[in-house]
């Protein structure tokens, strides 16, 4: 097909998605105060925040508003939220018949022949007959990791130099991490000691000296330790991970670049945390190396950013609300997601990355062999299977949203592309929390102002989706893409904003209500505090930890109420309310 017309086919997508990705207040305003939270840690907080959270549960008051955590976000940071405006409406319903009469025939025809081209051939192999071990043809390893531990060589933890090490300084994320470290914590602090990593010693000195130029402070380029590695050379992992309590990695795609990473920490008794969004992968490493990781001690913990902290810990903090509160677990629970942000070249990376290994990895004796083996996230720690299971109920297209509080009535809701990985992450949490032996449904969804906002939103995502698999039209979409390393400006990450709703409804009734709310870009900006705080949280935390056993495990499931704690000390809000059933002996 020639440029022009392929151009054309996908101008209402990038009318459509510009607007999405380019949306945002114009206001500028220095982070707030959380003055709404009443809390053991938030109410006592002050400019020099406490690095060390109080050792009890993160608790809070039985009056506790959460319409005070709407106020911050509304009128206090002043958040508006995407109108994409009758423009973007009109193009999105006029490229409706494109997209059924060219688009989608178009891209079936040519991803079935880029499919036929990497995979009939394998019809004539050996693998066709016998099957292929797909967890042989990851980097870092074999079905199993048979590197001996020898627990008397290692550092014990507590006396290694580092609390945490930034692995992947250079990258968009990865330099934002930087920016929060040196910030929020310092240079010479005895509490939090920490250093970068990466494999170009010029760009990490060049991301300290744009950091030491943005916070006016000379001393960062000179007084952060740096330590050099490549996932890519093994022989330098050693030096990364031996002598530091926590590795927090941004180095993605993750199935690509992250593998060998894992496999270290989980050997030398390293915890580990990343912001991957790729749930085969992290299923692969708990095959690989948890038997590892149990050995030594080490805690794996994936998925510590936008995907799928804020999420993670709103199922978990609704299902301990409602059993603390009401004796009832929970059966049913709505995410409802506001959000403003845009979009790196990593993430990009990470889809289009997912994208080509779905078609390159395909082993045809799936269509018909049945998988007889125990889904991972369904595992519990002694190895049985789970009773307890995570059940999807998202939607597929547009509607009005469900919610019945006020906020929410006259605002629309549609898919959130997100939302089936946050629902596995969560429901791995709902698994080993243990408390219920039931079906949890989970439902979330992107919320929009009006029906027009929601229909160029649901149909955006649509025709993002049917391009990027087309192989023919891809490299044209990557040309208006950011590149990995790029991403949002300054303005577009301090003004956008997330906000999750939670609702919870318990097997007798009862009801749990929470919001979640981070003041900047959830995607970027937020998921670097996010990393950071869970890396520290992993390091320092210890003696609040979930389970104290080594593993791996969901950032909920393990870090829950000490994570949630520093994420409300260093800017976030959050708040959580019951209304018990109307039958008083259920309570």
């Amino acid at each position: 097909m020639p440029t022009y017309s392929a151009s054309v086919l996908l101008f209402p997508f990038f009318l459509v998605t510009t607007s999405s990705f380019a949306f945002a207040p114009s206001l500028h305003r220095p982070r707030q105060s959380n003055m709404s939270i009443k809390s053991t840690l938030s109410s006592s907080a002050t400019a020099d925040k406490a690095i060390v959270p109080p050792k009890s549960s993160f608790k809070y008051e039985a009056s506790q508003d959460i319409a005070s955590v709407y106020h911050r976000m509304d009128v206090i940071d002043a958040k508006k939220p995407a109108k994409f405006g009758p423009i973007a409406f009109i193009a999105s319903v006029l490229s409706v018949p494109i997209w059924a009469t060219v688009l989608l025939p178009f891209t079936l025809l040519s991803s079935t022949i880029n499919f036929l081209y990497y995979n009939l051939g394998k019809l004539f192999t050996s693998n066709f007959a016998t099957g292929t071990d797909k967890s042989k043809n990851l980097k870092g390893g074999s079905t199993r990791n048979d590197e001996e531990i020898v627990t008397a060589t290692l550092i014990p933890r507590e006396e290694r130099k580092y609390d945490l090490v930034l692995f992947g300084a250079t990258g968009f994320v990865g330099k934002l991490a930087v920016s929060y470290l040196a910030k929020e914590y310092g240079l010479d602090n005895d509490k939090v000691k920490w250093a970068i990593a990466g494999r170009s010693d010029a760009k990490i000195k060049a991301t300290l000296s744009a950091i030491a130029q943005e916070l006016d402070n000379v001393d960062i380029v000179n007084s952060v330790d740096i330590i050099m590695a490549d996932t890519s050379d093994q022989s330098t992992l050693k030096g990364l991970v031996e002598n530091t309590r926590s590795i927090a990695s941004t180095v993605g795609p993750f199935q690509k670049y992250g593998s060998p990473l894992v496999s270290f920490c989980a050997k030398y008794g390293t915890h580990y945390c990343d912001i991957t969004g790729e749930v085969p992968w992290n299923k692969d490493m708990m095959r690989l190396y948890e038997h590892t990781a149990k050995q030594s001690g080490a805690k794996i913990v994936s998925f510590c950013g936008h995907d799928s902290i804020p999420w993670d810990l709103t199922v978990r903090y609704l299902s301990s609300k409602l059993r603390e509160e009401c004796n009832d677990s929970l059966r049913q629970v709505e995410c409802l997601n506001e959000l403003v942000g845009g979009i790196s070249g990593g993430t990009l990376a990470t889809v289009f990355e997912s994208i080509d290994r779905t078609v390159k990895d395909f082993q045809w004796d799936s269509l018909w062999k049945k998988d007889d083996s125990l889904d991972m996230y369904q595992r519990l720690p002694c190895g049985s299977e789970s009773d307890s299971k995570i059940v999807p109920d998202l939607p597929t297209t547009i509607s009005k949203c469900r919610n019945p509080s006020q906020r929410f009535t006259s605002k629309w809701c549609g898919p959130f592309f997100m939302a089936p990985i946050n629902m596995e992450v969560s429901g791995r949490s709902v698994v080993l929390s243990q408390v219920t032996k039931q079906s949890v449904k989970y439902r979330e969804a992107l919320v929009a102002e009006n029906v027009m906002d929601a229909f160029v939103a649901w149909w955006g995502t649509i025709l993002f989706g049917t391009a990027a698999i087309n192989p023919v039209l891809l490299p044209i979409l990557k040309t208006f893409l950011p590149s990995p390393g790029e991403g949002p400006t300054q303005s577009v990450l301090n003004d956008g904003f997330l906000c999750i709703t939670g609702h919870g409804i318990g097997e007798n009734g009862n009801e749990a209500e929470s919001v979640l709310y981070f003041p900047h870009d959830g995607g970027y900006k937020s998921t670097a505090r996010m990393l950071v705080e869970s890396s520290i949280c992993l390091a320092i935390d210890e003696n609040r930890h979930e389970n104290m056993a080594g593993g791996f495990y969901s950032p909920a499931s393990i870090m829950c109420d000490a994570l949630l704690d520093r994420l409300v000390s260093t800017g976030s809000s959050f708040a959580c309310s019951i209304r018990k059933s109307s039958n008083p002996t259920l309570c």
